[in-house]
């Protein structure tokens, strides 16, 4: 894995460099350190998830070098655990605070907008430096931050 690293530095850059989330359903949350363990168990190396949240009741999500997607993917559904495709982080119906039931729903969409950039801020925070460049700018390709 060593060398393969090694290597990776004077290969040209891919073409599909960035980071996507990857949604699927989850029954309870886990402790941080065990979802990891899980996911490495089935054949998905820790090293390709950079971060894991659960953005809404039932839902996880993992953060994959766009690289590791299909392989990621293939490895999920071959133990049959689907992908959420059109699942949106930032949908009004995730923000589940009583005191926002009297929003409109453009103003409870902007809040679930604001709490998923502020959560993605957090994981910049946590990401090594060079990684943590190439994320910030996927992000901002992206449209899920500012610069």
């Amino acid at each position: 894995r060593r060398r393969q690293a090694i290597a990776r530095h004077f290969q040209p850059p891919s073409e599909y460099q960035g980071f996507t989330y990857l949604y699927m359903p989850c029954r309870s949350r886990n402790r941080h350190n065990e979802t990891p363990k899980a996911l490495s168990k089935l054949g998905l190396p820790s090293s390709h998830i950079l971060d894991i949240f659960y953005p809404a009741s039932g839902k996880i999500g993992i953060l994959v070098y766009n690289d590791y997607v299909e392989d990621a993917t293939s490895t999920l559904t071959k133990f049959g655990i689907s992908l959420i495709a059109d699942f949106d982080p930032t949908d009004s119906k995730i923000v589940k605070d009583p005191k926002l039931q009297w929003f409109s729903d453009e103003d409870q969409k902007s809040v679930g907008e604001n709490i998923h950039r502020a959560r993605l801020l957090k994981v910049l925070k946590r990401l090594h430096s060079p990684i943590c460049l190439a994320a910030a700018k996927s992000f901002v390709a992206q449209a899920w931050i500012t610069q």
